[in-house]
């Protein structure tokens, strides 16, 4: 409390942004009326943009009213997603009139263009898929290690059911000794995460073979990143992701083009060192207002912890793994790090507890729209972005002709189709393109709701 016999001096500091009480997400324990909070979009869920409410209970609407009103029904304009901070993640909905802004889009003009067709070239972010049928049973070879982890190779078909049972094609070469075959059935529900497991991994070897390049931000890149004249260090990743999910017999695998603007933060650390920065200043910047990160190859968000002043090829991986950092993405991502980058990150991920060391190379600042683009240089890239479709449909069809777990051939006789243009998926498309990764300043009320805290923004800002 300041009274009148409080002493106030002066003090000169480098950045006053250290003295501004933000409150974190992980501190909100209840509802709380109004409350400002700061963070990054880490997800933006399926059922956002244009949804069906219930007239009756408002509820959202699928297929019927999950209260079974028989009242009928509206459309309605929201966004859902997740807002993270470093200390924790909060259910984040965007109201009709806060979407709209965001989105610029009224809900009137949806309305009236969900009645009209929509062009099948419209949307240059449009998915793509592929169905393939999967045998009943599937021969594997199941092989018990102590230390399961150090058998992941970037290049082998080799998938752990995260304990201490790896699994591999019959025909692939391998060094376990404590083996054994075994039948992995559709019909039973462990044998299918496995079975799913296998086809990620196949497919990411058949994708990388087709491509010649490798996996970062969670999308498979079909050239190098491009250097962006005028911005700062950022670079322009273009690529596609991939989603599969099991239905019965079948895999369903969906096709998604991305482009992404990053910058690393071991080319940040380097632009603030020729620019004079202390190795004292770039520390408590990357702990405080610019910790929040997402690391390669997977596209993951966390929080950066500790920054610990080592070079990776002198970091050893863990007690029971003698392996440096160097050595272990070579092997397991087929990625090269300079043994002399340094600060090495210690990053907690979103949702866990568990935080791991990443090199700098490896983890980039998430929310790059915080940069200033050019005009001539976002010309550019939506030029790049333009041409992303076709490009990754020739790879999809490539990959999955050559898509088999050892001898059994998967996709020989399946076939790329595109889905279907409507408006409620090409509005969630655009959405996810528009907020996913962005640093957002939010104002509103924290609300509890099935036992959950969600944030209601009244007001919001992109930084």
């Amino acid at each position: 409390m300041i009274t009148e016999h409080t002493k106030i001096e002066p003090k000169n500091v480098e950045d006053y942004r250290e003295f501004v009480w933000t409150p974190g997400i992980e501190s909100i324990k209840r509802p709380v009326h109004y409350v400002a909070l700061q963070g990054v979009i880490t997800t933006v869920h399926s059922n956002s943009g244009l949804i069906k409410r219930c007239n009756k209970c408002k509820s959202i609407v699928h297929d019927s009213c999950p209260n079974n009103c028989n009242e009928g029904w509206g459309w309605d304009l929201r966004v859902s997603s997740r807002l993270y901070d470093g200390s924790g993640s909060i259910k984040m909905i965007l109201t009709k009139d806060i979407a709209s802004t965001v989105l610029q889009k009224s809900l009137s003009e949806l309305i009236l263009l969900a009645s009209q067709p929509i062009p099948s070239n419209s949307n240059q972010f449009q998915t793509s898929i592929c169905n393939i049928k999967i045998p009943e049973t599937i021969e594997v070879v199941e092989a018990v290690s102590e230390y399961i982890s150090s058998y992941r190779k970037s290049d082998k078909l080799i998938v752990t059911d995260g304990r201490n049972l790896a699994y591999l094609p019959v025909n692939e070469e391998h060094h376990f000794t404590d083996f054994s075959t075994k039948q992995l059935r559709c019909s039973n529900p462990e044998d299918m995460k496995i079975i799913r497991r296998l086809i990620e991994k196949a497919l990411e070897l058949s994708i990388k073979e087709a491509t010649g390049h490798r996996r970062m931000h969670g999308i498979f890149l079909l050239e190098e990143p491009i250097p962006l004249y005028r911005c700062e260090k950022a670079r322009l990743y273009l690529g596609f992701s991939v989603r599969i999910s099991l239905q019965d017999n079948h895999a369903v695998i969906e096709w998604t083009p991305q482009a992404y603007i990053r910058e690393s933060v071991l080319d940040y650390v380097q632009l603030r060192r020729e620019r004079g920065a202390s190795a004292t200043a770039i520390e408590r910047i990357l702990t405080s207002y610019r910790n929040r990160v997402i690391v390669a190859p997977s596209g993951n968000y966390g929080s950066i912890v500790e920054v610990v002043m080592r070079k990776a090829g002198n970091h050893g991986v863990s007690d029971t793994d003698s392996r440096s950092l160097v050595e272990f993405w070579k092997q397991i991502y087929d990625i090269t790090i300079l043994p002399d980058e340094i600060p090495l990150l210690r990053v907690k991920m979103v949702n866990s507890e568990a935080t791991f060391t990443y090199p700098p190379s490896m983890s980039f600042f998430a929310g790059g729209d915080s940069l200033v683009i050019p005009a001539g240089v976002q010309k550019f890239i939506e030029s790049k972005k333009s041409t992303l479709k076709c490009r990754m449909d020739e790879v999809a069809s490539k990959a999955i002709h050559d898509l088999r777990i050892g001898d059994l051939s998967l996709g020989s006789d399946a076939t790329i189709t595109e889905q279907k243009a409507d408006l409620q998926t090409q509005l969630l498309q655009e959405t996810r393109q528009r907020l996913f990764g962005r640093n957002v300043s939010a104002w509103g009320s924290v609300l509890s709701v099935h036992d959950e805290l969600w944030v209601f923004p009244s007001q919001i800002r992109f930084s």
